[in-house]
């Protein structure tokens, strides 16, 4: 190879990329050379030899080049600016980029670590190396974070025996020595990254997921005096909280501030609990909140505008879409609703008196506050005063005016659906279980048989104590589909009629022969059959109208712990069966519960056709329920 023994100076604008540069990959780091460059000048020559006319083509140093033409467009460096060159002739030209580019070793990153910190410990701050070397800020930290492992785990990554991730992992904490232990205990098939993490992170909080740290906040924290370990491998993580005891202490500060708020309601007692879980309804009487109450122009304005959504609805009811005038209508109505029936909620301040309410941190780091909850000793007090107040003012109990919003938050229409669905499961579920509907059929008929007497006071004791079962079958009592459109087709409605033609192939065909027939089964035959007749008789729906006793619907509560009832097994939130059917914040408030959403501001401006949509797509799997069937 004849190679020129001289370098020379060669404007910029006389050079060109060259075809015989044996490096045809430059990956996607010319800014960040460009930047070195124009901090540090260029550290080597190109190697470039003669082209047409005055120009000379680069054979090595291809993205040192292209750095320097970034520049130049840039303007930040002429474009005549001599470049320092070696010159090879045309024969040695593919030998030499192929020399410069095989035979030139890559720094190690561990080197690249050290320099770094070097750099920052001889004075140079993070803002001014990341500009000198065309780095954010985030990737100069990330570097110093590295270079901060143990010297005994950096060998080992030199060697080869660590790799990057697990490097990574192991800088989570700043504490040599528990990097070490972690390393040197854990089996090599638990030296996952994920696993040293946790290791090392053990007894500290997660910022980004614990719900005292959402709760709390970082910055109040930090504030307090509490240390922080910052994970910046992981994007956007909040880092580990390393004083649980001082997080704690901030929680419980803020809880009881929240309670403070509370007990200034008016209520006879107020409890804080750590963590959130839905007030036993076997423990607890309830009393419930009640809107305002509506005039009659605004009762009569939503009553011909459900009218007319009904009739929209019935329509349109096998599927097909909504014209475009028609959903605009329907948002018009949806929208004017909510408007009429945006009214405030309020307890009775005498039923407060005998009543309290639970703050508990929810999961989503946000407080949860349950109102209106009656301890065991008070329920007698609670039952007197309603008696009372039922006496003064000439109001049957029960009563629910038309237009007014359910107990629960939704309609007393979606109530009575709702409702609906959970004695279809109940029937379902208690007709398996003969152990259960055993006790509940002797509870039924010893509270008509055992308590009755011809006394006022004790008819209403026996009708206040409650059951949910009418002892009356289908076609005699309560039928479903009176009460939820479509039930008929729900999960439990189709297991039951299984249930049923199982035990018509069972059974006698005719019913004169049916009373020999349970004489000769086996007791379990006897109680099965009991099984299935006493779910069929299950009527916990909560109607509109008329009377019907809290107490009976609460006995329905106790009858689905009893059978273990997950509604999430038979029921699926969807727009037909919830969604369209109540207020845009209670779709947002089913989201965030659901998924852990917060930032929802987006979904709020999406028109309400728009928003069940959305809202159906992220609640499917979820197995989120309304707060109606977590009773």
């Amino acid at each position: 190879m004849n190679v020129t023994e001289q370098i020379v100076l060669i404007p910029l604008n006389k050079l060109v990329s060259s075809s015989l540069n044996v490096r045809k990959t430059n990956g996607e780091t010319i800014d960040e050379l460009a930047a070195s460059i124009a901090a540090h000048g260029l550290l080597q020559n190109l190697v470039v030899s003669p082209a047409k006319g005055d120009k000379h083509q680069v054979i090595a140093g291809g993205r040192r080049f292209l750095a320097l033409s970034h520049l130049a467009r840039k303007k930040v460096i002429s474009k005549t600016l001599d470049i320092p060159c070696r010159v090879v002739d045309g024969s040695g030209s593919t030998e030499a980029s192929l020399a410069e580019n095989a035979v030139r070793e890559q720094m190690h990153p561990a080197d690249e670590f050290d320099a770094f910190k070097k750099m920052i410990d001889e004075g140079s701050g993070v803002e001014e190396v990341a500009a000198r070397f065309g780095l954010a800020t985030t990737a100069v930290r990330q570097r110093l974070k590295l270079a901060n492992v143990s010297p005994a785990l950096m060998a080992l990554y030199r060697a080869g025996e660590i790799n990057l991730d697990q490097m990574m992992a192991l800088a989570v904490r700043d504490d040599h020595a528990a990097q070490e232990r972690v390393w040197s205990t854990a089996p090599k098939w638990r030296r996952d990254p994920e696993a040293l993490r946790r290791a090392l992170t053990e007894g500290m909080v997660d910022g980004s997921t614990d719900p005292r740290a959402r709760f709390v906040g970082i910055e109040e924290y930090m504030r307090a005096g509490g240390l922080i370990e910052r994970d910046l491998f992981q994007a956007n993580h909040e880092g580990y909280l390393t004083d649980p005891v001082k997080l704690e202490e901030l929680a419980a500060a803020k809880l009881e501030s929240v309670a403070g708020t509370v007990r200034a309601e008016g209520w006879l007692w107020v409890e804080i609990l750590p963590s959130d879980e839905y007030p036993d309804s076997r423990k607890y009487g309830r009393i419930y909140s009640v809107p305002a109450p509506l005039s009659p122009e605004a009762q009569a304005e939503i009553k011909q505008l459900e009218i007319e959504q009904d009739q929209i609805e019935e329509k349109y009811k096998d599927g097909e879409d909504f014209p475009q005038e028609v959903e605009d209508r329907l948002d018009e109505i949806e929208s004017r609703l909510e408007e009429l029936n945006e009214r405030a909620r309020e307890f009775s301040r005498e039923e407060m008196k005998l009543a309290g309410a639970i703050v508990a941190l929810g999961n989503n780091g946000q407080p949860t506050i349950h109102r209106g909850l009656v301890r065991p000793e008070d329920k007698k007090k609670l039952k007197e005063a309603a008696a009372g107040a039922r006496s003064s003012n000439g109001h049957p109990e029960g009563d629910n005016s038309a237009g007014e919003d359910d107990k629960d938050g939704v309609s007393a229409t979606l109530a009575e659906d709702l409702t609906a669905h959970k004695t279809a499961a109940l029937r379902a579920a208690l007709a398996t279980r003969p152990d259960v509907a055993l006790v509940a059929v002797t509870h039924k008929l010893a509270l008509l048989v055992c308590y009755k007497s011809d006394t006022y006071d004790d008819r209403r004791e026996v009708e206040d104590a409650g059951s949910a079962l009418s002892l009356i079958s289908e076609k005699g009592g309560c039928r479903l589909n009176n009460h939820a459109k479509g039930i008929e087709t729900s999960p439990a409605s189709l297991k039951l009629e299984e249930i049923h033609a199982n035990w018509r192939s069972r059974i006698p065909a005719e019913p004169q022969e049916l009373w020999q027939w349970l004489l000769e089964q086996e007791q379990s035959v006897v109680l099965d059959l009991l099984a299935f007749c006493a779910g069929q008789t299950v009527h916990a729906v909560r109607v509109n109208h008329g009377w019907h006793s809290d107490a009976n619907l609460m006995a329905a509560d106790h009858l689905a712990q009893a059978v273990g009832l997950d509604m999430a097994d038979w029921w699926n939130v969807t727009g037909e069966s919830y969604l369209r059917r109540v207020k845009r914040e209670q779709i947002l408030a089913a989201i965030q519960e659901a998924t852990g959403e917060t930032n929802l501001e987006s979904l709020g401006k999406l028109k309400k056709s728009e928003l069940v949509q959305a809202a159906e797509a992220r609640l499917a799997g979820t197995r989120w329920l309304p707060e109606i069937f977590r009773q």
